[in-house]
């Protein structure tokens, strides 16, 4: 118990410094890439980006669940933690919009990687503690990593500029390598993912409720604007400066940090209920960013780093509540698959509907609506289980 209690920690310290090298370069992106003289399109490619690190997921959740192999699960972890510590950095060495698009598209494959088995080893560690509150302190410290991320590369923005700002995150990427590598060597072996032949996976045995779940998060997906779009939008419009997109981010950040811890409570009370507030926020989020109101984006920022903190904690912790463990790579590489693509499409819906706001808004209502609907199915199938 002890040692997986240090495992828990040590691998919140890599989410912490790794996320400042993904949320620092993350919060500028859509801003950057306007720099560089991109078109918007450019800020829903980094979405597809997203969606090919969603496939990865998939695929090595499917590897991990087939071959239960603990050496396997480490092995991912640490090749996306180092992919991301040197993908982001490089952007300080491009002036090609479609290079830097690249760069990004090349973290996500990282976090690809890593996703499916870090998320199992989580679980697993946090299980003598509650599911909820372990991936609420797991979000926290993240999240902190992701609050001072943007805060240093905006600083930076203020001072120097943008090559300087990326340069200065090879130092927290170093870090969280380092420290995901003696996590392994502390924690080698994953229970139950130690056995010599194949273990037989199907996708029906995931269970109805996982796939109701998966459709409803993946419905939100599609209306929930990416940064990178929200950022260009932002810079475009001339409504912030661009080291004020970056403020803007670490107050996001800074938000999900905050609930992180909460929202892990109310799940371990509540369970999936905790998950219809997501809807809503997501909605009020691009209503706010339409209205170009630049007193307002607080706001909007408040909003979107609360969905943001469910994404991250309560509906990976969703995931497990509903999945038996041998089975959870797989659940979180298929449930990564489908929320990835329908969060890729919708960023792609977004940079055509931008220049119209009514369209903008009715697209983000009727996705917010149709999410809403099938997360109350799911707490009542739930409900009816005894």
């Amino acid at each position: 118990m002890r040692r997986a209690l240090v495992v828990f920690y040590l691998l919140g310290l890599v989410s912490l410094f790794a996320d400042m090298v993904y949320e620092g370069g993350r919060s500028v992106s859509g801003a950057y890439l306007e720099f560089l003289n991109s078109p918007a399109v450019g800020a829903a490619l980094i979405g597809v980006g997203d969606f090919i690190g969603y496939v990865l997921r998939f695929i090595t959740g499917y590897v991990a669940s087939v071959y239960q192999s603990s050496t396997l699960l480490w092995a991912s972890v640490i090749a996306g933690y180092a992919i991301t510590a040197l993908s982001i950095p490089l952007l300080a060495f491009t002036s090609s919009w479609s290079i830097a698009v690249l760069l990004y598209m090349v973290d996500r494959v990282g976090k690809g990687l890593r996703a499916p088995s870090r998320e199992a080893i989580v679980a697993e560690v946090s299980e003598g503690f509650g599911l909820g509150k372990g991936f609420g302190i797991h979000e926290l410290l993240d999240q902190l990593g992701a609050f001072s991320g943007p805060l240093i590369v905006s600083m930076s923005l203020m001072y120097w500029g943008y090559r300087e700002a990326f340069l200065l995150l090879i130092i927290p990427g170093a870090v969280a390598v380092t420290l995901v590598v003696v996590a392994s060597a502390v924690y080698p072996s994953i229970k139950g993912f130690d056995r010599v032949r194949k273990a037989e996976v199907g996708f029906k045995g995931l269970g109805k409720p996982f796939w109701l779940y998966t459709m409803a998060s993946s419905l939100l997906a599609l209306g929930f604007m990416h940064w990178a779009i929200a950022s260009y939008y932002l810079s475009a419009n001339k409504v912030l400066t661009d080291y004020e997109v970056g403020l803007t981010f670490s107050l996001a950040m800074l938000v999900d940090a905050l609930v992180a811890i909460p929202l892990g409570h109310l799940f371990d009370k509540t369970k999936l209920n905790v998950l219809l507030i997501q809807p809503p926020l997501a909605l009020a989020f691009t209503l706010i960013l339409m209205l170009g109101v630049r007193e307002l984006i607080p706001m909007a920022a408040i909003c979107w780093g609360i969905v943001m903190c469910s994404e991250e904690s309560i509906m990976k912790a969703s995931i497990a509540y509903l999945v038996d463990p041998p089975k959870r790579p797989l659940a979180y590489g298929a449930f990564g698959l489908l929320f990835g693509l329908l969060w890729s499409l919708g960023g792609f819906v977004y940079s055509y509907l931008l220049p119209n706001k009514l369209y903008t808004t009715t697209y983000a209502l009727i996705t917010a609506t149709a999410s809403l609907i099938a997360y109350v199915k799911l707490t009542s199938m739930r409900r009816a289980i005894p």
